[in-house]
């Protein structure tokens, strides 16, 4: 079968590798046996009807503010395909975007889709540097350069618990709801956690009434091991705030 890809606002809001993501995920689900069609949404563009999987990028506050109006436009049916288990992966300030509100330095609020049950702070120390974090499905690995605090919504659960780096601010990271799921985590993130690629995949084929089979390693597990162990190996050591 043909799964749908939707990534939203590629020119504003994918400044870190977030095409990465994409590739990543188009990659494993032909492993999985599903061929993949992107389609790029930009300002002034309709939704599609129907997908199977949005992915959405990290961008500075002038962006955002930028896709504000277009992203608030598509809100009904984002809420709506999240409602119904369709997975939606967000990075950074997309995933921001996407939660209940972000409180910006002058105390004025940027309202958010309330998707994701977090609301996010931003504060003057900016966190910059390798996170590892710990999950169901294994550990995390990426690169952090934030300066926000996340702020999880009561009984909500964090993608994971961090053990190097700073995350949400309180010892965890990330954010999942549903088959959703927000992170503060790049790198890009999924081509790095192949482990992380393969829940979205799950998640897709679940939506279509699927079950992916598993597969043997390949290549792009090998790279992606290799650059998991430089991580972890110098994690602690450059890690900062500035």
């Amino acid at each position: 079968m043909t799964v749908t890809v939707v990534q939203l606002f590629p020119d504003e809001l994918g400044v870190a590798g977030d095409r990465g993501n994409v590739l990543a995920l188009r990659a494993r689900l032909a492993l999985a046996g599903m061929e993949s069609t992107v389609i790029e949404h930009r300002r002034g563009d309709t939704l599609p009807d129907s997908a199977d999987c949005v992915i959405v990028g990290n961008g500075p506050l002038s962006a955002m503010r930028t896709v504000k109006d277009d992203l608030d436009a598509a809100g009904d049916r984002l809420r709506g395909w999240a409602g119904s288990g369709v997975p939606i992966f967000a990075y950074g300030s997309g995933a921001e975007l996407l939660g209940h509100r972000i409180t910006l330095l002058d105390g004025s609020v940027l309202p958010g889709l309330g998707i994701l049950p977090f609301r996010t702070t931003r504060v003057p120390e900016r966190k910059v540097g390798y996170v590892l974090t710990d999950t169901e499905w294994g550990p995390l690995v990426g690169f952090e350069d934030n300066a926000s605090t996340w702020i999880l919504d009561e009984g909500a659960n964090p993608l994971g618990t961090v053990t190097s780096g700073g995350g949400n601010g309180d010892g965890t990271e990330g954010v999942r709801a549903g088959a959703s799921i927000g992170t503060q985590v790049g790198g890009p993130v999924l081509p790095l956690n192949p482990l992380l690629t393969g829940v979205l995949v799950a998640a897709i084929a679940a939506h279509n009434g699927l079950v992916v089979p598993d597969s043997a390693s390949t290549p792009l597990d090998e790279y992606a091991e290799k650059a998991r162990a430089v991580i972890a190996a110098n994690a602690a050591h450059v890690f900062s705030r500035i």
